[in-house]
């Protein structure tokens, strides 16, 4: 009776004992699977702040090298010249690259001279309330703004700034880059966020330069204060009270932080809708366990009745029992066996990365196959355990698996042990063993097989004793079913690990690629592919060599093929080769191919990298050319210099003997002194013009009588036309004189005549004509010209013209359609040059195969043009006074103190600066002093500014075939050399005159 009252007190109390464990196991899952979820919340956060600082770090990299490579070509150049040819180079800049969405340049002021956008209809507009303007303005070498919407650039979007100095490290401007907000989330390797997440860019002060969407409310942190180190995690609280999970990560090179805030609630969402339903399912299990209570009451009370019954039975009872022992006999027999089973199971778990050809291996098994567990090694070496005979089998069966055609199911024995060194001859050989392995193929995206996960087993004993085998399968399906939950947490681990190499490999601009050592192509980054625009499936399982982003050239293709050869040897490679855009344009690229070798040394996989070289080929190209024209200009400058020294002697000795000869001269000797002295003078304009084209000389503009200079210049212009080609000048009389540099000029319109017979190469005609215009006085003016008079010198040739592109470069400098050797590119822009500094303009109108017409706009002079000087006939002023002449060179201080003598002054002649101080220190009092510039030690200009300082009362006069300006400054009244007696005369009277009226 004492057990029956047990066993009713264990039915009454197992209901509760059941719902009190099923409720602890309910709590402490629910428990888990809230951590669990959150974790994979704050992973989510982690990965999507990295992604997303990469993406702003690579974009503003992008945006700081685009405002780079401008700054160079702005800062040597007038900021009001760029608005026409820089918006061109600003567009086709911004076309090459892009993630920028403008670039623009402003002056100092602020106002905006060149954009990238289409149309220009913002130029002039002010940004000086910019909030990017004043950093830079006040001395940053950069600045990155906040986020912003309007003008220049549409949409919402951030910039990166860098400040335009001058020669001085004056402020003259700044150019920005900027980049879409919205590309700033475009983050590839991860599944599209919640529609709550925030994301946020700050800069690393603390300010927002990004929040995404735009029309969220509040940030992703409060308080505006920076985030703490370079990576983070922690809980907020929004500006509606919700919780946050917020994360950071800096970028790797920019001053920004990148921070994700996932609403909490949103993560653990998923949780709340598990715990609803274990809940049912909770609710329910307890309410069977309590049916299931009641029922074993009712069956308890039954079995009373039947026990009080079966006492009658005894004997039969007896034997029921005696026949239950025998039964719990044999249970308990087999489950000994099974747990034999379990321990002799040795089941090993195997995952193989077809990429990378390497496995990694867990478990006891493969100890017997002579593989080390728990780490990675080769497909090769785990063959090496196999059976010989079962090699080519085990072979074949994991091909088919990867080819999708079967799933692996083999079995296969393992290679006998190597025996010891010391064992004995007549060791017992071991018995076969066989072992069975199984998997299935991961595939990418992309279907190309990625992964191969099996598991291995021991079978030998299956083998011998399928009834034991038979035994130990519930307990092998156990194992399995808990190998595999881990397994599914690696393979996790495994994909997140994949989208972020794939996010990294990406994320460059270079052309990056996988090959495998025959030179199959197995992966290509975003770069390449848009490149040669081409989807991966089109590529990938072809060669490498044959890819559409190499030209059809056979030669670069072999060489692409050599290079991947020699790489598959295990030897680095580098080369410069071409690739291809789909247009056809062709790249310079640096390219280079690095072997990938395995743990046992051999090359496994082949990286071809290719980075875009084209424009730096081009800002070498215009180096060596402004490096060439550097050089013509210094050997010009020296060479015109020493010339303009013997032509001051020729002329000066020429103007003393016309002079001293007199009425005695015959008249034939006087026209042949007067062809001398005329071609001294053409020979001193010479040098001028030699100096204006090395570009050493100031322009010093004047009023010039363009007919007659058109009509001095008709004869040079036929000879350099050429006799193929017939020259029309149309000057009409009485147009008043246009305010230019004589000199510059006639450069000009040769660099137009020759470029006009060059577009001619079978002959033709050119016409030169001038005119005046008002303006405004119609729709033919270029829009940059001031109101009032002008005159236009228009040279039209009948070549074959050029085309719109051609026309937009025409007048860039080192822009030449001609071919090497032919045209340095500089004609053009040196006459738009001439153009813009004398207050006109440069007009050029061409059709293609109808000619090309070079308009050049010249203001009218206020002043009438000065008269020639008649030559002999002029007398040169006389005076009187002791004059101290300095001069290195001993001919021009002969003939120029023959001069000075001549015209009535007393000379003292110096060779140097200092014997000219000596001069003065021993007591002489000059009442002028005319100095050379170029002189070895001591110049004229730094003479006279010490003269200047301790002579003030001295006049000096500085007598120089130097081009100028220097670094003296202004300086004293100079006499360009060669010069006449009459020049000479005028320069002394003159200054002479100043000094006595002061």
């Amino acid at each position: 009776m004492a057990r029956k009252g047990r066993m009713g007190l264990w039915w009454a109390l197992s209901p509760a004992v059941f719902t009190l464990a099923a409720a602890w196991l309910f709590l402490a899952s629910s428990l888990a699977d809230h951590r669990g979820t959150l974790e994979q919340g704050w992973a989510e956060a982690d990965s999507t702040a990295l992604l997303l600082a990469r993406q702003a770090n690579r974009l503003l990299r992008i945006a700081e090298l685009g405002a780079t490579s401008v700054t160079p070509l702005a800062e040597g150049r007038d900021l009001a010249a760029l608005r026409g040819p820089a918006g061109g180079m600003l567009a086709e800049l911004a076309a090459r690259a892009p993630e920028l969405r403008a670039i623009w340049i402003t002056d100092a002021q602020g106002r905006l001279v060149a954009t990238s956008a289409p149309g220009g209809h913002a130029i002039g507009l002010s940004l000086a309330g910019q909030p990017y303007f004043a950093p830079l303005r006040d001395g940053a070498e950069s600045h990155l703004s906040g986020l912003m919407q309007g003008a220049p650039v549409e949409g919402w979007h951030v910039a990166w700034g860098q400040p335009l100095r001058g020669p001085d490290g004056g402020f003259r401007g700044a150019v920005l880059a900027a980049v879409a907000a919205e590309d700033m989330i475009r983050l590839d390797g991860l599944p599209p966020p919640a529609p709550s997440a925030l994301f946020q860019i700050d800069r690393a002060d603390g300010t927002m330069m990004m929040r995404w969407p735009l029309s969220a409310i509040g940030a992703t942190h409060p308080g505006g204060a920076p985030l703490p180190g370079p990576a983070g995690r922690r809980e907020v609280v929004d500006q509606t009270g919700a919780p946050r999970l917020l994360a950071w990560r800096a970028a790797p090179d920019m001053p920004l932080v990148a921070s994700v805030a996932l609403d909490r609630a949103a993560v653990l969402a998923p949780f709340h809708q598990r715990l609803w339903r274990n809940g049912l399912f909770f609710l329910g299990a307890v309410s069977i366990a309590l049916l299931c209570a009641l029922v074993a009451r009712h069956a308890l009370r039954r079995e009373r009745t039947a026990r009080q019954a079966a006492e009658a039975r005894g004997a039969a009872l007896a034997d029921a029992l005696e026949e239950r022992e025998g039964l719990l006999a044999s249970v308990q027999e087999g489950e000994a066996r099974l747990r034999l089973a379990e321990q002799a199971g040795r089941i090993g778990l195997w995952d193989w990365d077809l990429r990378e050809g390497r496995l990694a291996l867990i478990g006891d098994v493969f100890g017997e196959w002579g593989l080390r567990t728990r780490r990675r090694i080769t497909a090769r070496a785990a063959l090496r355990g196999v059976l010989a005979e079962d090699r080519l089998g085990l072979a074949a069966a994991l091909t088919a698996a990867v080819r999708g055609e079967v799933p692996l199911e083999a079995e296969f024995r393992l290679a006998p042990a190597r025996p010891p060194a010391r064992a004995p001859a007549r060791a017992t050989p071991k018995p076969e063993r066989w072992i069975a392995v199984r998997a299935e193929v991961r595939r990418g995206v992309d279907g190309q097989p990625r992964r191969m996960l099996g598991i291995a087993l021991d079978v030998t004993d299956r083998r011998q004793k399928a009834e034991a085998l038979a035994e130990a399968n519930a307990t092998l399906e156990r194992r399995v079913a808990e190998r595999t939950g881990a397994l599914a947490d690696a393979n996790a681990r495994l994909r997140e690990g994949e989208a972020r190499f794939r996010g990294i490999f990406d994320a460059t601009f270079q052309f990056i690629g996988l090959l495998s050592p025959d030179g199959t192509l197995l992966e290509a980054n975003d770069a390449m592919l848009r490149l040669a625009d081409v989807r991966a499936d089109q590529v990938i399982g072809r060669p490498y060599w044959d890819a559409p982003w190499w030209p059809e050239e056979a030669g670069i293709r072999a060489a692409v093929r050599d290079a991947v050869t020699q790489a598959a040897a295990g030897h680095f490679v580098r080369r410069e080769l071409a690739m291809r855009r789909p247009d056809g344009a062709a790249l310079a690229i640096d390219f280079s191919v690095k072997p990938v070798r395995d743990e046992d040394g051999i090359v496994s996989l082949l990286v071809p990298e290719a980075r875009d070289v084209s424009p730096l080929k081009a800002a070498q190209a215009q180096l060596l050319e402004a490096q060439k024209m550097e050089v013509l200009g210094r050997l010009t400058g020296g060479v015109a210099h020493d010339f303009n020294n013997l032509l001051m002697t020729v002329l000066g000795n020429l103007a003393l003997a016309r002079k001293r000869m007199g009425e005695a001269a015959s008249p034939q000797l006087l026209r042949h002194l007067d062809a001398a002295a005329l071609g001294a003078e053409r020979g001193a304009q010479l040098t001028q013009r030699l100096l204006a084209f090395a570009r050493r000389q100031d322009l010093k503009p004047q009023a010039v009588d363009l007919g007659q200079l058109l009509a001095g210049l008709g004869d040079l212009l036929g000879r350099s036309a050429g006799p193929q080609v017939r020259i029309e000048v149309a000057a009409p009389p009485g147009l008043p004189p246009a305010l230019v540099d004589p000199h510059a000029l006639e450069l000009a319109l040769m660099n137009l005549v020759v470029n006009a017979r060059d577009a001619m190469p079978e002959g033709g005609r050119i016409a030169v004509r001038l005119d005046a215009r008002t303006v405004p006085g119609g729709g033919e003016a270029p829009a940059a010209l001031a109101p009032g008079a002008y005159l236009r010198i228009a040279v039209r040739d009948t070549g074959h013209g050029m085309d719109a592109a051609t026309l937009a470069r025409a007048v860039e400098p080192f822009f030449s359609t001609k071919g090497p050797g032919q045209g340095t590119g500089l004609g053009l822009s040196m006459v738009h040059g001439l153009a813009l500094q004398s207050g006109g303009a440069l007009q050029i109108d061409s059709v293609t195969r109808q000619g090309t017409t070079a308009t050049l706009w010249l203001p009218v002079s206020t002043e009438a043009p000065r008269a020639a000087d008649a030559g002999a006939e002029v007398e040169a002023p006389r005076g009187s006074g002791l004059v101290l002449l300095v001069d290195d060179e001993p001919m021009v201080l002969e003939s120029s103190a023959a001069l000075l003598s001549d015209l009535g002054y007393e000379v003292r002649t110096a060779d140097s600066a200092d014997a000219a101080l000596a001069l003065l220190a021993e007591g002489i009092a000059p009442r002028v002093m005319v100095t050379d510039h170029a002189m070895p030690g001591m110049t004229g200009a730094a003479l006279a500014a010490r003269l200047a300082r301790e002579r003030p009362g001295l006049p000096v006069i500085l007598a120089t075939g130097h081009a100028g300006p220097w670094a003296e400054g202004e300086g004293p009244p100079r006499l360009a050399k060669p010069y006449t007696q009459v020049q000479l005369g005028r320069a002394l009277a003159a200054i002479l005159a100043r000094a006595d009226g002061a």
